[in-house]
């Protein structure tokens, strides 16, 4: 018992420290340093394509500067409109405000978390009901280490 307890607390810090992140309309009028997702305009997208691709609809990062109509963000990945997410390493891109649809920050979520970690201790507990017992065997009749009877 010792050592689930163990396995299910372990699980739990690594799912506190890891957490479950949402995007949230931005609390604060000042966003920069925190991370960012722009959802871009069609014509945004499509002016933007040399900078960051093909058929993109949104771009997620660090918003290093928001000045004279520009956001300067350090970009960390990139959604096209088909879903595909492509990595990127913190590459500066100016993006005009008029180029972008909306925003929203991305922030650690308490519910979300909490809710995965209490999923995921039910789904072990259960795991465990399911292997834990005795041991030994199930058949009828015999002698361990003796003959079998027929």
């Amino acid at each position: 018992m010792t050592r689930f307890l163990r396995t299910v607390s372990g699980l739990f810090c690594l799912t506190a420290l890891n957490g479950c992140y949402g995007l949230y309309v931005p609390q604060s009028p000042r966003l920069t340093g925190r991370e960012l997702e722009l959802t871009l305009t069609d014509s945004g997208s499509v002016m933007l394509t040399p900078r960051v691709g093909v058929a993109v609809q949104a771009v997620d990062g660090r918003l290093l500067t928001d000045s004279a109509g520009v956001y300067a963000m350090a970009v960390e990945s990139t959604r096209r409109r088909d879903g595909i997410e492509n990595g990127w390493r913190g590459e500066l891109v100016e993006i005009p405000h008029a180029f972008v649809a909306s925003l929203a920050e991305r922030r650690f979520s308490t519910a979300r978390t909490a809710l995965f970690a209490g999923a995921m201790t039910v789904a072990l507990a259960a795991i465990k009901g399911i292997f834990a017992g005795a041991g030994g065997s199930n058949s009828p009749g015999g002698v361990p280490g003796g003959p079998n009877p027929r």
